[in-house]
């Protein structure tokens, strides 16, 4: 069956549906939408994203950068699946419970442990995401099979297991992903493992992706021999691996890395979203009139539906200017919100056994085959039920059993040497308990491995002045404002030695540009320093 011209450039290709009880028929089409948009959509998205925002981070600092990518498309990526759940009659009518529930059940669950104090949910969403993102690249994976009419149970498997491995592999390899994730357990109460321990897990998870590997490369050879092989889905799997070592491991620049990465996962959800809703509408399906209309094949929707979901991203960056607290803690305690039902809502209304799914994403009629190498016993009141055990056990381990802050950073600091942040943080806990030499010993080591970090220079210029060695913090706050000319922290510190040198002049300046930075303490007390002064010099006179 032919394409429509134009006025469809973002609907996939129909595909022949069997009858029931006949086999099912070939499909017209092994792409989503078209080669072109399946390149720069979902095999191609972390290529694109790669070349298109990487380079783009010289022009803003990385952690300004990176939060402008996780709250304008990560967390606005949310919108189109709550699209899709509130937006689709039949679904919202399957699963009507469950949506009405969820939202206030999570909210205040995540209030609660705001209140608290504790950290639990903040791993429980970490591993989640890590969970959700396979299952999604597992799903295109499955899609772009099924499309070929490869639906065999081994071949679901397998691809279950190299995704499965070798992400978690890079994650190990990655030392900046492995302190944040192990930060995040620790902090949560999850005990300590010591280094040999993870050592010895470490080396037992390289083993064991080298084995699947061995395994899938000689299943794959045996497909191909079969005429049964999937290119596509091999270009996936290669560009979605090839990304994630590039931006995990390879680059310094991690925080980039991680938020770019995001982004690919991203593009990649907001177009099979587009997909389906867009097949939907052309089918006739039960759909409220708002999705009806925005998912018609028009550019200017697409640019809409591009603008609801930055719209909705915006309202994670907006923490950046709220202040309140009462509402600061509010609107955090939305956004955890959002991000946990995205992954709860995904897990389960995206499941290509079902026939909707697999309908309107032109997948056609399959036998039981694909149902057997899906899992089938991920159901609601289950699901409820292991979620809510595993969050009564988080809050149970921070509160009765929470790791010592210091034994957690030594920790993470021998298990991720090569992670600046953690001798960073480890230097932090160390100069707070008056331990000067050995917090000396961390900052310098966080700045061997990262000697733009200009943070890092200036505690270490306050540790050089609580040792006595004042030239040489004069030095290291010099070097954190070549860096960095905006720290106010800096600014503060350098006048308040180059005061005590006698060198007014210059102390003025610096506290003048501490006065022009967003850090209030070090506002107030640069002016209270710049009267001192100038009452100084004017009694000398």
């Amino acid at each position: 069956m032919q394409r429509r011209g134009s006025k469809s450039a973002l609907r996939a290709r129909p595909v022949a549906v069997a009858t029931a009880g006949a086999a099912p028929q070939a499909v017209s089409s092994g792409w989503i939408i078209s080669p072109i948009w399946d390149s720069l959509l979902f095999i191609g998205a972390p290529v694109t994203c790669i070349l298109a925002l990487f380079p783009l981070r010289k022009y803003w600092q990385p952690q300004e950068y990176s939060f402008l990518l996780l709250a304008f498309l990560t967390f606005g990526h949310h919108l189109p699946g709550f699209i899709r759940a509130y937006g689709d009659r039949e679904l919202l009518a399957r699963y009507r419970l469950r949506f009405l529930l969820a939202p206030p059940l999570i909210f205040f669950t995540t209030l609660w442990f705001d209140l608290r104090g504790l950290h639990g949910l903040v791993i429980f969403i970490f591993t989640w995401d890590i969970w959700h993102v396979l299952m999604q690249h597992y799903g295109f994976m499955r899609i772009y099979d099924a499309k070929r009419g490869e639906i065999s149970p081994v071949t679901a498997r397998m691809d279950w297991a190299i995704s499965i491995f070798w992400y978690l592999t890079l994650i190990v390899a990655s030392p900046h992903y492995r302190h944040n994730l192990l930060l995040q357990a620790y902090t949560s109460g999850i005990p300590l493992l010591s280094p040999q321990v993870f050592k010895v897990l470490e080396n037992v998870l390289y083993g064991m992706t080298g084995g699947v590997t061995v395994v899938y490369l000689g299943y794959n050879l045996y497909l191909w021999r079969k005429g049964r092989l999937c290119p596509r889905k091999l270009v996936l799997l290669a560009t979605f691996l090839a990304a994630s070592y590039y931006l995990y491991v390879y680059v310094d620049d991690f925080i980039v890395g991680f938020a770019v990465w995001s982004a690919f996962h991203c593009i990649q959800y907001y177009g099979i979203v587009w997909v389906y809703n867009s097949s939907r509408v052309a089918k006739g399906s039960a759909m409220t009139r708002g999705v009806r209309f925005l998912f018609r094949p028009r550019t200017a929707l697409v640019l809409i539906y591009a603008a609801l979901i930055l719209g909705y991203g915006g309202i994670n960056y907006l923490q950046k200017f709220v202040h309140d607290e009462a509402f600061r803690r509010v609107l955090l305690t939305f956004i955890a919100t959002s991000s946990a039902m995205h992954y709860y809502y995904d897990g389960f209304i995206w499941k290509v056994r079902e026939k909707e799914t697999r309908q309107f994403l032109n997948i056609g009629a399959v036998r039981g085959a694909l149902r057997r190498a899906l899992p089938a016993w991920n159901r609601g009141p289950v699901q409820a039920a292991y979620l809510a055990a595993t969050i009564v056990v988080l809050a149970g381990l921070e509160t009765w059993h929470p790791n010592d802050e210091l034994r957690v950073r030594q920790s993470l600091a021998a298990v991720a040497p090569g992670a600046e942040e953690s001798h960073f943080h480890l230097g932090e806990t160390l100069r707070q308990q008056g331990r000067l030499a050995g917090a000396l010993e961390e900052y310098r080591e966080a700045l061997r491995l990262n000697p733009a970090w200009a943070q890092a220079h200036v505690n270490l210029g306050v540790t050089l002045a609580g040792l006595g060695q004042l030239r040489e913090a004069i030095v290291a706050y010099e070097k954190a404002l070549a860096i960095d000319s905006k720290i106010p922290a800096a600014h503060f510190n350098l006048a308040g030695l180059l005061a005590s040198r006698g060198e007014i002049e210059r102390a003025l300046r610096h506290y003048q540009n501490a006065l022009e930075g967003d850090d209030p303490d070090a506002r107030r007390l640069a002016r209270v320093a710049i009267e001192e002064l100038r009452s100084g010099r004017f009694m000398s006179r």
